[in-house]
């Protein structure tokens, strides 16, 4: 640096040196980051408010990436691609639309081929929940709107400009298409904006007003931070991508007495778990108790793999874990998977529990199981308990 500082060509060359070196560095940047396994997922999360974690539903975001379900399923529409994304159907509303043709209307009546969005994400309570279109750029998404508008969407308000279909919350009958990401079988209100290369979709405009200019993320969450990081070493062992995942509380392992104190945002990982262990049940059987995690349908070398990513406090406790996970697929799944687990501390502070279920060649067993358990309140391999 020195060097380039005494040249005697005046500033010129420092300044395009300089530029190129930054260019340079840049470039490297993005593509690292392009590497890692939760880029999009942390692209998605980037758009999402911290206090989508202050619900009671114990998953209170889940996401789907297109182009990695593609390459894993043969295609973004195939048999093997829509029975994979059945399990988060009915989380994220336009995916409902393939449930009545397998999506052979979806550029019709979306506006945009399913293979040019690159993920679908959802997050808030039934009532106002809302659903993102990752799109390639902001172009596109704009672009997406403008499709909408020529299509029966009107203005509905200038700052921050959304758009709509109908009333808020609204239901038309005369608009129902169950193949219609945009209505439903209900005839639904849409609203929508843009949040940069992202179309937002909710059923009232007010859902939407509060993302214009949100000033911390998810993603900058430090129980969503680690959980990430525990998630792209896994992903780096067997140049895995995440095909879907779902973004997860300490309440999918408990039945808390006291939610909202277990939900707290101003208590750290330590202080959840000892919150947490107040209202565990004395005697249960599980792990130790989380501050939350991530859980994801991963494919990569080998074929798929059931992902699990919990955050703790220390790494003696996430230890702990790594080994109570192997032991509870043993004991309450069917899945015969090989289990492969580790812990990775945080960039401060911080361990990760990671542990990959799998992989199993062309199938995705071991999530879809986990996500039915889930869905049918059975073996819940996420159980936080007293004793192991």
């Amino acid at each position: 640096m020195r060097r380039i500082n005494t040249l005697a060509m005046g500033n010129a060359l420092p300044v395009r040196v300089t530029a190129l070196i930054s260019g340079a560095l840049l470039g490297c940047t993005v593509a690292a980051a392009a590497e890692r396994t939760t880029a999009t997922l942390e692209t998605a999360l980037r758009n999402v408010p911290k206090s989508a974690l202050m619900t009671e539903d114990p998953m209170p975001v889940v996401f789907t990436d297109v182009a990695a379900l593609s390459e894993a399923a043969g295609g973004p529409l195939s048999d093997a691609a829509l029975r994979r994304m059945a399990s988060f159907a009915q989380f994220i509303r336009p995916l409902g639309a393939l449930t009545p043709n397998g999506g052979k209307t979806w550029t019709a009546k979306a506006g945009i081929a399913f293979d040019k969005i690159s993920y679908f994400a959802a997050f808030g309570p039934a009532n106002a929940r809302i659903a993102y279109w990752g799109l390639p750029d902001a172009k596109a998404a704009t672009e997406l709107l403008g499709t909408l508008k020529a299509n029966g969407f009107t203005d509905v308000s200038q700052s921050p400009v959304i758009l709509a279909n109908g009333e808020p919350r609204g239901i038309k009958l005369s608009q129902r298409a169950a193949d219609n990401p945009w209505t439903g079988p209900m005839g639904q209100t849409s609203a929508v904006m843009t949040l940069d290369a992202t179309v937002a979709q909710a059923s009232a405009p007010e859902d939407l007003k509060a993302l214009a200019g949100l000033k911390t993320t998810l993603a900058d969450d430090e129980t969503i931070a680690l959980a990430m990081r525990g998630l792209d070493a896994a992903g780096r062992e067997t140049h895995g991508q995440i095909v879907q995942a779902a973004v997860v509380t300490p309440l999918i392992g408990i039945s808390a007495t006291d939610p909202a104190a277990v939900l707290d945002p101003g208590k750290d990982k330590t202080q959840i778990a000892e919150e947490i262990k107040k209202q565990v049940e004395q005697g249960s059987v599980g792990l130790p108790a989380y501050a939350g995690g991530i859980f994801a349908d991963m494919s990569g070398d080998g074929g798929s793999a059931f992902a699990v990513s919990l955050a703790y406090g220390n790494c003696a406790d996430a230890k702990a874990a790594v080994s109570g996970l192997e032991a509870r697929w043993k004991e309450g799944m069917k899945s015969t998977t090989a289990v492969v687990g580790k812990t990775v501390e945080g960039i401060k502070a911080g361990c990760a529990a990671v542990v990959r279920f799998g992989p199993t060649a062309n199938t995705a067993d071991a999530f879809e199981e986990f996500m039915h358990n889930y869905m049918q309140r059975g073996f819940n391999v996420l159980q936080i308990g007293s004793r192991k």
